[in-house]
């Protein structure tokens, strides 16, 4: 019986909730696998090795005189064409209000819904780890990877246009609820425009097919994400930041590209960022993290710890809109004074003052490294 042990104890508690009894669910070599006994589960049931061995349609047993076997009714479950297991049912079989074959039905049907979500839930496991492997660049391209990549329906050779996206709070409690469903329409509007999608980690990764001759591949999605990254700001307390490649790379080189060009955009109140846009960010990529935690540190040190947040965020916005505190204050969501406020206290706190052209430049680094 394939079929994880978790989804067979599911079974059995669904079924036994409709009958009030006491269930078991037995594999093919007449182990119980699940039961509402739990005492029972690992258990051999004779009664029902005999289903198997002599393909009975059913079998009661009144008066047990086999170890490991209660009274009860003993359903076969088929499959194929074939007995994959067997239904027990513990207790008197005249006083079911259930007729058997719509047990054994309901069984059969519970199970086979449950293999398919399995079989697909497997798929797209491989199929995701197989992507984040080639995008990775660990797998070099060679008939095995191509003969893979055909298995899943992707031609690994052609090339592609990358987006790394991913959806994050603008308040301080988003809930998963909200992230999922941002992410599930994303992916949906996506394959429809027939990309290749996959969800790793909280990230959603992207593949648009190029031809090699495209030359006008980039302007129409990253107007087709701006317009995304719209509707989520409107429709929800998060945002949609995404990083765009560039034309004509590899795909691990481009899954590279849009993931260095995300990282931008979390740290920006633009929500897409294209990685041809993205000069300094090349650089600063390199700086190894604990150099870069180390200036970090030591130019934010000063801020209160539960004021840094919100500072940082109008530091950004104020770098974002080139020094303008109305339009900075209208991204934010302030006023213009409440703004020039945190400037001043970001002066204050860090030594160094954003309206100061030689200070600014620090602050900016800082926040790109942070």
């Amino acid at each position: 019986m394939d079929i994880s042990l978790d989804n067979a104890q599911r079974i059995v508690s669904e079924i036994s909730s409709v009958l009030g009894a006491d269930v078991n669910l037995i594999d093919q070599g007449a182990v119980i696998i699940a039961s509402t006994d739990p005492a029972r589960v690992g258990q051999h049931h004779q009664g029902a090795a005999r289903i198997i061995a002599d393909q009975l349609d059913r079998l009661i047993i009144t008066d047990p005189d086999m170890p490991g076997v209660r009274p009860g009714l003993n359903l076969p479950i088929w499959a194929d064409g074939e007995i994959t297991g067997v239904l027990g049912i513990t207790g008197d079989p005249a006083t079911f209000t259930t007729p058997a074959h719509v047990l054994q039905k309901m069984t059969e049907i519970l199970l086979r819904e449950t293999r398919s979500r399995e079989t697909a839930e497997r798929h797209t496991r491989s199929y995701t780890r197989f992507l984040e492997s080639w995008l990775s660049g660990a797998r070099e391209l060679s008939p095995s990877l191509i003969a893979e990549g055909r298995d899943f329906g992707i031609d690994v050779s052609a090339q592609y246009l990358v987006v790394t996206a991913q959806a994050v709070a603008r308040s301080d409690h988003p809930r998963q609820l909200d992230i999922d469903r941002v992410t599930e329409t994303v992916v949906h509007a996506a394959r429809s425009r027939g990309a290749i999608t996959a969800q790793i980690a909280s990230r959603i990764v992207i593949l648009f097919p190029l031809d090699r001759e495209s030359t006008n591949g980039l302007t129409p999605t990253v107007e087709w994400l701006d317009q995304l990254a719209r509707r989520v700001r409107a429709s929800s307390n998060l945002r949609l930041a995404a990083g765009v490649s560039c034309l004509g790379v590899s795909a691990p080189e481009a899954a590279e590209q849009s993931m260095r060009a995300l990282r931008r955009a979390l740290h920006s109140t633009i929500d897409v960022q294209r990685y041809d846009e993205v000069t300094v960010d090349v650089l600063l990529s390199a700086i190894p993290q604990r150099e870069r935690h180390a200036f970090t540190t030591r130019i934010f040190s000063g801020m209160p710890p539960q004021v840094r947040g919100e500072l940082l965020k109008s530091l950004r916005a104020y770098f974002d809109a080139d020094g303008s505190l109305t339009r900075a204050a209208e991204v934010l969501h302030v006023h213009k004074n409440t703004l020039s406020g945190r400037l001043h206290r970001i002066a204050e706190t860090t030594g160094l003052d954003p309206r100061s052209t030689g200070d600014a430049a620090v602050l900016w680094l800082a926040l790109q490294l942070d």
